[in-house]
């Protein structure tokens, strides 16, 4: 079987026409006539219904089940060619979200270095969900990824690295400085500074209100966590950040949460499970994943 033939055919359900589909991939109309044909022939049956001019057509039953697999077919042979490519390159394609970067990272930093790795690394920042998301389609190989919790994915080999209390963070001075804990439903209308919407933070607090019942009075959202901290060092709201995020020098108070079976900042170490791993690449997952 031709694999370009299902990628023809995909690309004829997908447009409806067989013209349109024949100037996608820059062939004549017999082209992907052929091809339909071929694939006919091969399953016994019949996959489209047109009409005399190709004008119109129908997908019949069991064209839309061969339809279903030949788009997973083709990402998966889109998938090999980056990886073997890759593979080519020596390159670690490395997915590191900026908390992890700023807090963690520097910490295994080190011994990074003394193995020679970091000048094979390609480092791709953004939040947990996008490079989880990246990990899944090969754009990246392995990745430092943040959750609520652990994380549990399919297709993905995940080991957890280290985990962190989420807490409430007040400037120094603040009446609330002094507490050495609190519920969310004590602070239901004081002004929050939190990270933005899709940041693990963000499900952490949903998990925290949800539990209280209560819904916080949000007043500022930022992607960026210095800039969250210096607007709760500059009283405009108290925030909710893990403990891993704040340092003695940035001049603010952690407070716990009174929450039982609450969840914890998790860091894990998270690669595609069916990835084959070069040497360099198996390298780095052992320097990254030891004790």
């Amino acid at each position: 079987m031709n694999t370009r033939d299902l990628a023809y055919f995909v690309q004829l359900v997908d447009l409806g026409n067989f013209t349109q589909a024949a100037h996608h991939f820059g062939v004549t109309q017999p082209t992907i006539t052929q091809a339909v044909k071929r694939l006919e022939d091969e399953f016994g049956t019949t996959l489209i219904h047109r009409d005399q001019s190709h004008a119109a057509l129908t997908v019949t039953p069991a064209g839309r089940q061969l339809y279903r697999h030949a788009q997973t077919i083709g990402r998966e042979l889109t998938l090999a060619q980056t990886e073997i490519d890759h593979l080519q390159e020596e390159k670690i394609r490395f997915g590191l979200p900026p908390i992890i970067g700023t807090y963690y990272f520097p910490k295994i930093a080190g011994r990074l270095v003394a193995a020679g790795l970091t000048e094979h690394l390609v480092t791709q920042s953004g939040g947990s969900d996008t490079l989880l998301a990246m990990l899944k389609n090969g754009s990246i190989d392995i990745a430092l990824l943040g959750s609520s919790g652990p994380l549990t994915v399919p297709g993905l080999t995940v080991t957890p690295l280290a985990s962190a209390p989420f807490t409430i963070i007040v400037p120094v001075g603040h009446p609330l400085a002094q507490q050495s804990a609190l519920s969310l439903a004590e602070l239901a209308d004081q002004p929050f500074v939190v990270l933005a919407e899709g940041f693990v933070h963000d499900q952490a607090l949903r998990w925290f209100t949800a539990a209280d019942s209560i819904r916080p009075n949000i007043v500022y959202r930022s992607g960026d966590v210095g800039t969250v901290k210096q607007m709760i060092a500059q009283g405009v709201g108290i925030g909710f950040l893990t403990a891993m995020a704040v340092a003695p020098a940035d001049g603010l108070v952690t407070i716990p949460i009174r929450q039982p079976d609450q969840p914890r900042f998790t860091i894990s170490a998270v690669r595609r499970t069916d990835l084959v791993l070069s040497p360099t690449l198996r390298a780095f997952q052992d320097e990254l994943t030891r004790d």
